[in-house]
């Protein structure tokens, strides 16, 4: 468990030893994990504006997240340039779930030896539970077992296929881009529109990552997340039998976008550049 959260914390650009991260390290690392940054989203004026600011991006992307698309994106827009956007929107979630995840793993070392978790963990423990929806679960082992499954990234490649699908990788469809569903009026079940991209991608990660609908899906992540090969994107998109219950086909568009758009394999080698 250790070796985990030193991995995390080297990822994160923290110098910190294997002995450091034990039960002395959350009221330290709390503070630093959990504030959030003063990051800028923007609504571009025009996709030439857009795609300088992704220029030389291939390895790395710039921390630029979008909140609305240019008004000329469906007309000068493409599907690398709006993949990137995604990915650049779905690896800012990720570095959020992984200082969640840090924390955690701190938490549950801690109660796997038998000690008792001071005021504030328990109080992180207690947020935690309430935001991936382990509520539901009666005793603290079957909630940590929950959220171990729970609390990770979500692979950009997989979200950069589900609303390249919903979207025609965004040229239309954008006040609903990832194509979520729900009542809206407890009377009709419609897709649930979204003000700006970046709320939707918001929305989008915490459906993922917290609604029981996905429990299988989040196992299957969990096995393969050590695996990084392109079939991954593959393997789990299979597991969203769940996502869209009323299009019978919606695996199989998954499957046949990916098949014919490769690069989207490739996402998920993407970085943030570092601040």
């Amino acid at each position: 468990m250790k070796k985990v959260i030193l991995l995390c914390l080297i990822c994160l650009g923290f110098n910190f030893s294997v002995e450091a991260a034990s039960k002395n390290d959350f009221s330290k690392l709390l503070p630093i994990l959990t504030k959030e940054k003063n990051e800028k989203e923007i609504v571009p004026k025009t996709t030439e504006e857009l795609r300088e600011l992704f220029k030389n991006s291939d390895k790395e992307l710039p921390r630029v997240f979008v909140k609305k698309l240019p008004p000329d994106f469906s007309q000068k827009g493409d599907k690398i340039l709006y993949s990137k956007i995604i990915a650049a929107l779905i690896l800012r979630e990720n570095e959020k779930i992984l200082n969640e995840r840090i924390l955690f793993l701190l938490l549950k070392e801690k109660f796997d030896r038998g000690e008792k978790w001071t005021d504030k963990e328990q109080a992180y423990f207690d947020y935690l539970v309430d935001k991936y929806d382990a509520i539901v679960l009666k005793t603290v082992p079957t909630k940590i077992n929950d959220l171990h499954l729970k609390i990770d990234e979500i692979p950009p490649s997989l979200a950069v296929v589900q609303t390249g699908l919903d979207t025609d990788f965004g040229q239309k469809n954008m006040e609903s881009p990832f194509g979520q569903t729900g009542w809206l009026d407890n009377k009709t079940y419609a897709p649930i529109k979204y003000e700006n991209l970046t709320d939707a991608v918001r929305e989008y990660v915490k459906e993922m990552n917290a609604t029981p609908n996905y429990d299988s899906w989040r196992s299957m992540r969990m096995l393969k997340s050590y695996q990084q090969t392109p079939q991954i994107t593959y393997h789990l998109a299979s597991e969203l039998r769940t996502y869209r219950p009323e299009d019978v086909e919606y695996l199989e568009k998954l499957r046949k976008l990916l098949d014919k758009e490769k690069f989207i394999f490739g996402i998920d080698d993407l970085n943030l550049k570092k601040n």
